[in-house]
């Protein structure tokens, strides 16, 4: 949200004009966080995000009204990217929207935030099945899909994922990543005897420990890493 309503409506209409089948509204970055990764590594983004009080006034500025106007202007199916808590679940859901999506923004908005898999369960509770619950943040192997899929989510999206096989290969490499997704997802649901999708419930998984040591892919690369661990 980076517009006033007019901005905004341009946008939405600009999406559907071009046969867009969604629009995303993402409601977790009301100021940009202290993302001590990219300070670490030194790194400094194409279009620098901006800076100052007024920087992320309209981000800042979203609510439930602003949702509701968009949701009552136009029909293109609304997604909501962001929701980390059930009353937020159950307020978007009563409100019409289309997809519930849970995100923390890959985790590089508030340290110490809950994980959205810890989250999933009570949104898929809070939602009912009014609307549909996406899921992302950490998703790298089949068997993640398989977790996120077990708690209720309908689908999952992935970020990194991609990227490593972009960066490794180029179209190629993203290709060859979601086939290694795919077998993993087979495998997996194999083993746990499962012949489909519907048949995933949550008596497959179970709460553990979350893992939070450094490694190279982690939100503290800065911290030593105890590489013989590995």
């Amino acid at each position: 949200m980076r517009g006033d309503e007019e901005w905004v409506d341009g946008q939405v209409k600009r999406a559907i004009d071009h046969g867009y089948v969604g629009f995303c509204v993402m409601v977790d970055m009301a100021m940009f966080g202290r993302r001590e990764r990219d300070i670490h590594k030194r790194y400094r983004a194409p279009v620098p995000p901006p800076i100052g009080p007024q920087s992320m006034m309209y981000a800042a500025a979203v609510n439930w009204d602003g949702l509701a106007r968009i949701r009552d202007r136009f029909t293109i199916p609304l997604i909501v990217k962001g929701i980390a808590t059930a009353e937020d679940a159950e307020r978007a859901a009563a409100l019409g929207i289309d997809v519930v999506h849970i995100s923390n923004h890959g985790g590089r908005q508030l340290d110490q935030g809950r994980g959205t898999i810890d989250v999933l369960p009570e949104v898929v509770a809070a939602v009912g099945g009014r609307s549909r619950v996406v899921v992302d943040g950490g998703i790298l192997r089949g068997t993640d899909v398989l977790k996120a899929l077990c708690l209720g989510a309908d689908a999952v999206c992935i970020g990194r994922l991609y990227a490593y096989g972009l960066a490794a290969g180029g179209a190629d490499g993203v290709v060859k990543a979601l086939e290694i997704l795919e077998t993993e997802l087979r495998i997996a649901l194999a083993q746990l005897r499962c012949t489909a999708m519907d048949q995933l419930g949550p008596e497959f998984v179970r709460p553990a420990a979350p893992n939070a040591r450094a490694h190279a892919l982690s939100q503290y690369p800065h911290l030593k890493l105890d590489l013989g661990s590995y």
